[in-house]
């Protein structure tokens, strides 16, 4: 909860921050405070609970404020970097290539990690290094984080080489804080007067939301589809390489199709393998779950793509921020509706397994639903106009050239953010 909350409450405003003082300083934020969190559970003494607690709390509120703060800005430095150095074109191969890089990645990952909570593989590795006896799971369990602080410490001196995209902000003060959130305002009015931005953050929602809900749920069902359990930790590894494949169909579609085209086969694919998994089948019915994987990367990529090209730059953090909650809020409601299944359906004790199924195929007219919704939306803010077809940058230097954009597509020209 704690967690969650952070992020909902620092997520948009860190964007604007962002934007403001700098993005540079918000990524190297975000890799210091990854630094703090891993620490904090990585050496905290056991045997005090009190302590213990606490430690998780601040873990918690630093992962929060690390995301929130990553968020937007990480993005937005790299896309300006792009388009500084005449490239912005690129940005759908620099997607893919972060697709196969970051699912690379996962997959060592996941399969280092199963390696390092085994203790007699660990007992094995240790005593070849000469530590012989067996190793206490007090120790076992913070191998893992322990490994992941080294990795953030490389992330942290990473973002303190990056450098600023054209001038240096000035350093940030009480003053910017009331700045970042009149942005903040500035950017939401802003989204509400560009359809087309709104409808993809919109639409990522729909799509994201009941994607990620089944993600959640994998291993119940993986576990009820007779799937053994010795095999979760290489079928997500399996999955983690998969998203080579979902970022090259994502560049694809980006490139050749229509934002609407996209849109509907996305929902095609989640409204097939919710049905699928639905269904329940033994063993085989684990094939319609890489229908939610490709989902989640081709969401997180389009959004991308299309938001990046809409947006100027003085407020493209605080707007791909916008995109980030609303992807949690999307989350969150998706969370409460399977809930309220789970308990109207009778899931008691063993019930809950007898239910599961169930459920599932319930999230399919709920997702009917907000794609229709969406759809519909879209029919009535881009009546008499032209979908645009974000396949390439839209950059207004000033207020009056982003007006003078806006009214050839028909729509007024909002009024420039505050600050």
């Amino acid at each position: 909860m704690l967690w969650a909350v952070t992020i909902v409450l620092a997520e948009v405003p860190s964007g604007a921050l962002a934007d403001l003082v700098g993005r540079r300083r918000l990524v190297i934020g975000a890799a210091a405070l990854m630094v703090v969190e891993l620490a904090t559970i990585g050496f905290i003494p056991l045997g005090n609970p009190d302590w213990i607690l606490a430690a998780f709390v601040v873990n918690r509120i630093c992962s929060g404020l690390a995301e929130a703060a990553a968020s937007g800005a990480d993005e937005a430095l790299a896309y300006d970097s792009l388009v500084e150095a005449g490239f912005p074109d690129q940005w759908p191969l620099v997607l893919e290539r972060l697709g196969r890089l970051t699912s690379i990645a996962m997959f060592v990952a996941m399969i280092t990690g199963a390696l390092v909570y085994d203790r007699e593989i660990m007992g094995a590795v240790l005593g070849a290094f000469g530590f012989a006896g067996p190793i206490p799971q007090s120790s076992l369990i913070r191998i893992p984080v322990l490994m992941t602080l080294v990795s953030a410490c490389f992330a942290l001196l990473t973002a303190w080489r990056m450098r600023e995209v054209g001038e240096t902000p000035p350093a940030p003060d009480l003053s910017s804080v009331r700045t970042a959130f009149r942005q903040v305002l500035g950017t939401g009015r802003w989204i509400l007067s560009a359809p087309f931005v709104l409808l993809v953050i919109l639409g990522g929602l729909a799509l994201d939301s009941v994607a990620r809900q089944f993600v959640l749920l994998g291993s119940e069902y993986f576990r009820l589809v007779s799937i053994p359990t010795y095999l979760l930790g290489p079928i997500s590894a399996c999955a983690a390489l998969f998203g080579i494949v979902s970022a090259r169909i994502s560049r694809v579609l980006v490139t050749t199709c229509r934002p609407t085209t996209n849109f509907l086969i996305l929902s095609l694919v989640v409204g097939a393998s919710l049905f699928g998994l639905g269904l329940g089948i033994p063993y085989w019915g684990a094939l319609f779950a890489l229908g939610p994987f490709l989902v989640l990367s081709a969401v997180g990529f389009m959004q991308s793509h299309y938001i990046n090209a809409e947006v100027e730059s003085s407020r493209r953090a605080t707007a791909l921020s916008y995109k980030g909650l609303a992807l949690n809020v999307g989350m969150g409601l998706a969370s409460i509706y399977y809930a309220g299944l789970l308990r109207a359906l009778g899931a008691e004790g063993a019930a809950r397994d007898v239910v599961f199924f169930p459920a599932l195929t319930w999230l399919v007219p709920y997702f009917a639903v907000l794609a229709a919704g969406v759809l519909l939306l879209g029919l009535f803010l881009l009546r008499g106009g032209t979908e645009r077809p974000g396949a390439g940058p839209s950059e207004p230097d000033t207020p009056e050239a982003e007006g003078a954009s806006l009214e050839q597509e028909g729509l007024d020209a909002p009024a420039p953010p505050a600050g």
